[in-house]
């Protein structure tokens, strides 16, 4: 691993395959290293689901490198903060550099997924520095939601099969008009019940994204500080594109319902140094989707520089 290492501080026994716990930024935060090759950081979405979903589903990547999945604070197997307004994504991207700075790494390459995408973002503006590469996939950026393509999504999709009964169940579930989730299990059976939605071929592809998803529970505690914490704080991060300094890969799925392409473009648009991949024939899991050339936007993107 020395050939991949410039820094002499860098801390090696927490680098080396495994799982690992570090007490950062007052909570004990888990990550998983695997695979062989130049670094590169995988953060989970803040939200509760952890980093489990995103080491099956880009497992490929630790053929070529060594990569870290990080759950963040409050999900997967991290710990939470003593005080749940402490959930928010600022922090988790806080926790990301204190992470970086336990490792001994100068900067470090990381990729984000969904909500892990506005993590990575928010840790690329506030220490643009300390990142040398991003990739962004089908990520949420915090100011700009394009909730009329989303509308438009389920509206179209409302009389079709494969969609129909996700689509009432997310009407209901946004409207308020059903009871909302109260614990881990009743927010890990609704997520179930709705993942058709993330899938532009759901009868193709829904059994391998439900075989991908954690074992364990959501994490209910996660979603609603994380949610809260995101609020109260008001973030906005369109104003604050211009700061990320590093190249960055955007990738979006044409059929994204949750995090449109209208996001993407939106990043790609006040990002100067960055690239944006549309996947024609994908939802929100590209990888999933179209896994040939999601694999070869990844390796060439990284391969660069």
């Amino acid at each position: 691993m020395s050939n991949f290492i410039k820094n002499t501080d860098t801390n090696i026994a927490a680098l080396n395959q495994g799982s690992h716990f570090a007490d950062l930024n007052g909570v004990k935060l888990h990550y998983q290293v695997k695979g062989n090759g130049p670094l590169l950081f995988v953060v989970s979405p803040g939200w509760g689901i952890g980093s489990l979903y995103l080491q099956r589903g880009l497992d490929f990547l630790t053929g070529r490198f060594r990569v870290v999945f990080v759950d963040t604070r409050g999900s997967g197997l991290s710990g939470r903060p003593s005080d749940p307004a402490m959930m928010g994504s600022n922090q988790m991207a806080d926790d990301l550099d204190a992470l970086r700075s336990h490792l001994g790494l100068s900067t470090i390459v990381l990729l984000g997924h969904s909500n892990g995408g506005a993590i990575a973002l928010s840790f690329a503006q506030r220490y643009a520095d300390r990142v040398s590469k991003l990739i962004l996939i089908d990520s949420q950026l915090f100011g700009f939601a394009a909730a009329e393509d989303t509308h438009r999504f389920l509206s179209t999709r409302a009389e079709d099969q494969d969609y129909s009964s996700a689509v009432k169940l997310a009407h209901r579930f946004f409207s308020g008009k059903d009871r909302q989730p109260i614990n881990d299990d009743e927010l890990t059976e609704f997520v179930g019940n709705i993942l058709a939605l993330y899938l532009n071929n759901p009868s193709k592809n829904l059994v391998t994204t439900r075989q991908q998803l954690s074992d364990k529970p959501i994490s209910f505690y996660a979603f609603g500080s994380q949610n809260a914490a995101d609020a109260a704080a008001q973030n906005d991060q369109t104003v604050l594109l211009h700061l990320v300094k590093a190249p960055v890969l955007i990738a979006s799925g044409r059929h994204d319902w949750v995090c449109p392409v209208a996001v993407a473009e939106r990043m790609h648009a006040g990002i100067e140094n960055s690239t944006l991949e549309i996947f024609e024939e994908s939802g929100h899991l590209p990888w999933i989707e179209e896994p040939t050339k999601f694999q070869s936007q990844i390796f060439h993107f990284l391969s660069i520089g």
